[in-house]
C-alpha cells in the first residue's frame, strides 16, 4: 500500500521578469575585486604534482610513523591544556564563516564579502560531503579509545593493539581517517588566505595549530591529519574556481 501525496504545481506570476534582479546582482559583482589565488600562479601539472606528493607523504605515514607517533604521544603527552584548544581550531572558522554569511544579508555586507561567502558556503558543502564519504570509504580505527556505549567501547591501538583500515564499515569506531578537522580548518583557512592574502602568517599558525592540537592530543593519527589536510586545501581549491567560473558568467 503506497500514500499518494498531492503537490501543487508552482507558477511564476506571468509578468515576472528576472531581467532586473540579474542586472542587480551583476553589478553588485562588477564592485567586487577579487584577489589572485597563489595557487592561481601554478600550472596544472604543479597541482598534480603537488597532490600526488601529498598522497604519497600520506602513505608513508600511515606505513611507517603512525604507530609511533601515537605510542609516543600517549606515553609523553600531557600539555592537554595547550594542545586542546588549538584542537578546535575548525570551530573557530566555522563560527568566522556563518559570521561572512550572515553579514552579505546587509547591501553592506554584500558589497564586501559576497564572493567569500559564496565560497565559504560551496567549501562548507563540499567539505561534509568528502568528510562523511571519505570516513566511510575508508573506515580506518582511532589510536586512542574515544567512544564507550552499553554495547563496548570503539578498538584502538592504544588500549587493543587494533589498527587498520575497514572500508565501508559502519559506526563512529571506523571514522579516524581522513582528520575532519583538520579537513574543515585546511579548507575555511585557504578561502580566507584567498581573500585576504596579507593575512598569510595568521592562516599558516592556524593550519599548523589544528595539526599541532589534534596530534598532541592523540585524537588523530599523523597519517589522518595530512590526508584532511590535503582534501581541505583540494576543497577549497574546487570552490574558488567555481566562485571565480560563476563570477565571469554573471559578469557576461
Amino acid at each position: 500500500m503506497y500514500l499518494s501525496v498531492s503537490v501543487p504545481k508552482l507558477y511564476a506570476p506571468k509578468n515576472f521578469n528576472a531581467k532586473p534582479l540579474m542586472s542587480m546582482i551583476r553589478l553588485a559583482l562588477a564592485k567586487l575585486s577579487l584577489p589572485v589565488s597563489p595557487a592561481s600562479n601554478m600550472s596544472t601539472r604543479t597541482h598534480i604534482w603537488l597532490y600526488l606528493a601529498a598522497v604519497s607523504l600520506t602513505v608513508f605515514s600511515v606505513m611507517f610513523l603512525d604507530r609511533n607517533i601515537a605510542t609516543w604521544m600517549h606515553q609523553n603527552s600531557h600539555a592537554s591544556h595547550i594542545f586542546k584548544p588549538l584542537s578546535q581550531m575548525p570551530l573557530l572558522f566555522e563560527i568566522l564563516s556563518a559570521l561572512v554569511i550572515i553579514s552579505c544579508l546587509t547591501s553592506k555586507g554584500r558589497k564586501h564579502f559576497s564572493s567569500l561567502a559564496f565560497s565559504l558556503g560551496i567549501t562548507l558543502i563540499l567539505a561534509t560531503t568528502f568528510r562523511l564519504g571519505a570516513k566511510f570509504i575508508f573506515g580506518r580505527t582511532w589510536p586512542e579509545t574515544w567512544i564507550h556505549t552499553d554495547t563496548g567501547s570503539n578498538p584502538s591501538w592504544i588500549n587493543d593493539g587494533i589498527e587498520g583500515f575497514h572500508p565501508f564499515a559502519e559506526g563512529l569506531a571506523y571514522n579516524s581517517f581522513p582528520s575532519g578537522h583538520a579537513l574543515f580548518t585546511y579548507a575555511l583557512v585557504s578561502v580566507f588566505w584567498w581573500r585576504f592574502p596579507q593575512l598569510k602568517i595568521v592562516w599558516i599558525l592556524a593550519m599548523l595549530g589544528a595539526i599541532v592540537g589534534q596530534l598532541g592530543q592523540n585524537y588523530h593519527y599523523l597519517g589522518d591529519l595530512v590526508a584532511g589536510a590535503t582534501l581541505g586545501i583540494f576543497t577549497a581549491h574546487v570552490s574558488i574556481k567555481l566562485t571565480c567560473y560563476f563570477i565571469q558568467q554573471l559578469e557576461r
